[in-house]
């Protein structure tokens, strides 16, 4: 990872101005949304959940120091808002369920009713999470033939890069589970998806459900291939499409995206009265 970052640092001016081979772009990328602030869009998901590809859409509001989002849902059930903060530790998530018995209920953003049918956590809205797992993937070696720049293309009228990384070598690999370990610790420390690591074993019913010692199956990488359509203009990230063997694991989509929006003082708060808490 420390050559990735040296890499990126000496090579960041020179990529904002050209951005042609596929490093460069994602160079750039990464600069670009480490310094964002804050966005809104519509993000459109599709997420394998029990082998059916089950699509979400919401209006999403996110400020990233401190880290706040609010969204609401538009598809599947209209309606349904959730606020969540990163920080104090042990904070709520504020959840309007909209539908009987018509209650604000607060939920741990961890816990199991907040993340049923749903790949990943409410804090990871934004892009840091995507930006991770392609600095690890692409730490062992700058220039290994995975990462290809396609044909530019268009995304809502908007010219774009597309980028393909590609892990030719993915599959399930034996994992032994260590001392107070959780698929979360796991899938942070390998870098992979914790729905897939519960939905690869059978056996494991939740994100703390395994023990010491016992030997379960997670993937050799996140993805067995990714693509991203990036933005020419914004650098942004603005589709994003994971495939494991079984074809489609997850897709995102952020529509109408407006970066750094200035937010009114109580955008995320449950006492705004554009919101139903």
């Amino acid at each position: 990872m420390k050559q990735l970052s040296i890499f990126i640092i000496w090579m960041a001016p020179y990529a904002a101005s050209v951005a042609q081979t596929p490093m460069e772009i994602l160079v750039t990328m990464y600069r670009q949304t480490e310094q964002l602030q804050g966005l809104t869009a519509k993000i459109k998901k599709v997420e394998r959940i029990d082998d059916k590809l089950i699509t979400q859409v919401s209006d999403v509001k996110l400020k990233l120091h401190p880290y706040q989002v609010y969204i609401k849902q538009q598809a599947p059930k209209e309606g349904i808002e959730v606020m969540a903060f990163k920080n104090p530790k042990g904070k709520k998530a504020v959840v309007n369920l909209n539908s009987f018995p018509w209650i604000t209920v607060y939920l741990d953003p961890y816990g199991s009713l907040m993340r049923r049918h749903q790949h990943h956590l409410v804090f990871d809205s934004g892009f840091d999470l995507m930006v991770r797992i392609l600095k690890h993937e692409l730490s062992a070696s700058l220039d290994a033939g995975r990462l290809v720049k396609e044909q530019d293309t268009t995304w809502q009228q908007r010219p774009v890069y597309k980028l393909t990384l590609t892990n030719a070598d993915y599959k399930l690999i034996n994992y032994t589970v260590l001392p107070h370990e959780t698929v979360d610790d796991i899938a942070n420390k390998l870098f992979v998806n914790a729905y897939s690591i519960v939905a690869f074993n059978k056996e494991v019913d939740g994100y703390t459900d395994v023990s010491e010692g016992q030997v379960i199956q997670v993937p050799s990488h996140y993805a067995q291939s990714m693509t991203l359509l990036i933005d020419k203009e914004t650098f942004m990230p603005v589709v994003i499409r994971v495939y494991d063997t079984r074809g489609l694991y997850e897709k995102y989509e952020y529509n109408n995206l407006q970066l750094n929006p200035a937010f009114p003082a109580n955008a995320f708060s449950e006492d705004n009265p554009e919101y139903g808490f």
